[in-house]
């Protein structure tokens, strides 16, 4: 299913068919499910309690360590300056503005410094940490992008979807809002293109793994969310 002839037979007929595109497809239901999970609904409509948001919050932070060292990983590998600029731009909004929102947040709902420091992690978020690792240790350059396609548009996807209600605690609505505006927006799209452009170039076995690599980064984010809402 995520070999190179696959990907051809499904493009064959298509105009302007994209990897991405594809790599989305052979995800579901996964993606599905996790774009429309009911956790993003609940948040948005402002069902979520605060220690509900908060708990869910520590789990997130546990992806920061790892993702940033992905993104580092990247830099490195990556084939060009323009690539590391954008790179390094994003993991400088990761660092500065996303973290914020995670440091207010265990303030603002009174997260004790053990519980930010050393957690107590769901099995799924340590899988997910795993794979981060892994990816940036091991992983090509065509991989990582993989991994960062899937957690940026995935969050962009579900953030565009929701409805958000009057009065939601703003700390819940800056969440939505650093996941859908017009920089974000962008960085997705650049990922994608990038995506698209290296895949294009990969001999059969490193298309696979990068093909792979995409499908199991979106079963762990939808493992990871269907276990922080189930709690």
């Amino acid at each position: 299913m995520t070999t190179r002839s696959t990907w051809n037979a499904w493009a064959a007929g298509r105009e302007s068919a994209r990897i991405t595109d594809w790599l989305r497809e052979i995800s579901e239901p996964d993606w599905s499910a996790t774009v429309n999970h009911p956790l993003f609904d609940a948040l948005a409509e402002g069902r979520l309690s605060g220690e509900a948001f908060a708990a869910y919050m520590v789990q997130d932070y546990g992806f920061v360590d790892p993702f940033t060292a992905l993104i580092g990983h990247a830099i490195g590998h990556a084939p060009c300056m323009a690539d590391r600029v954008v790179l390094g731009q994003f993991m400088g909004m990761l660092t500065s503005d996303e973290n914020s929102v995670f440091q207010r947040t265990f303030e603002a709902f009174g997260v004790p410094e053990q519980a930010r420091v050393a957690p107590d992690y769901l099995a799924p978020t340590r899988d997910f940490r795993g794979l981060l690792h892994d990816t940036g240790m091991h992983g090509s350059y065509a991989e990582m992008l993989a991994v960062l396609v899937v957690t940026e548009w995935l969050y962009l996807e579900w953030a565009r979807r929701v409805t958000r209600a009057e009065g939601l605690p703003p700390l819940m609505g800056e969440w939505i809002d650093l996941h859908d505006n017009p920089a974000f927006q962008d960085f997705v799209a650049w990922l994608r293109r990038r995506l698209d452009e290296e895949a294009a170039r990969l001999d059969d076995a490193a298309f696979a793994r990068m093909a792979e690599r995409f499908r199991e980064t979106v079963a762990k984010e939808r493992a990871f969310h269907d276990a922080v809402h189930s709690r």
